[in-house]
């Protein structure tokens, strides 16, 4: 059995990481901002535009034995006065491909993408309280609670509290 493969997904990675987000959005609604209902009408044209190659802003994947198991995406800020900053998104692993340590490596991923960017020196993040495998993860890279948004999610009727992370980068 080869190795996972982490790389930057492409266009051509639109059809699986269409199913593997909605997937996440089914599994796991309270973890995401959006929603399966808001998703499951966008066309593999969306999704290329959505990975489109851009230097700023980058989804990665991790494949086992060919197909995708996990994605993260990590992002510059776009306004100006807040352009030192990068925010992953999108964080989520198959229930097969969970323990393994995958997670850690595609956030690490993420994390030198946003090292590499010029001028971002912090890199956020939000998750949901309850998410402690998750939070367990991001502590461990370095991500420290600057914030909670109390009844940040709204998931069928539950409330939930989003926890909101930093990590500080080495910057410029």
């Amino acid at each position: 059995m080869p190795d996972p493969l982490i790389r930057r997904l492409t266009p051509a990675d639109a059809a699986p990481l269409r199913q593997l987000r909605l997937d996440a959005l089914r599994e796991t609604p309270e973890a995401f901002g959006s929603s399966y209902e808001e998703e499951h009408t966008l066309t593999l044209d969306d999704i290329r535009a959505w990975v489109a190659t851009d230097i700023e802003n980058a989804m990665f994947g991790v494949f086992i034995d060919g197909a995708l198991a996990g994605m993260a995406g990590v992002g510059r800020q776009h306004k100006l006065k807040m352009r030192h900053k990068a925010q992953i998104w999108s964080v989520y692993m198959a229930p097969a491909a969970r323990g393994r340590g995958l997670a850690r490596q595609l956030m690490l991923a993420a994390i030198d993408h946003a090292g590499g960017m010029r001028g971002v020196r912090q890199l956020q993040l939000s998750v949901t309280a309850g998410n402690l495998a998750a939070r367990a993860l991001y502590e461990s890279l370095g991500f420290a609670e600057y914030g909670m948004e109390p009844e940040g999610l709204c998931v069928n009727g539950v409330l939930h509290d989003e926890r909101l992370m930093t990590l500080r980068l080495a910057g410029d």
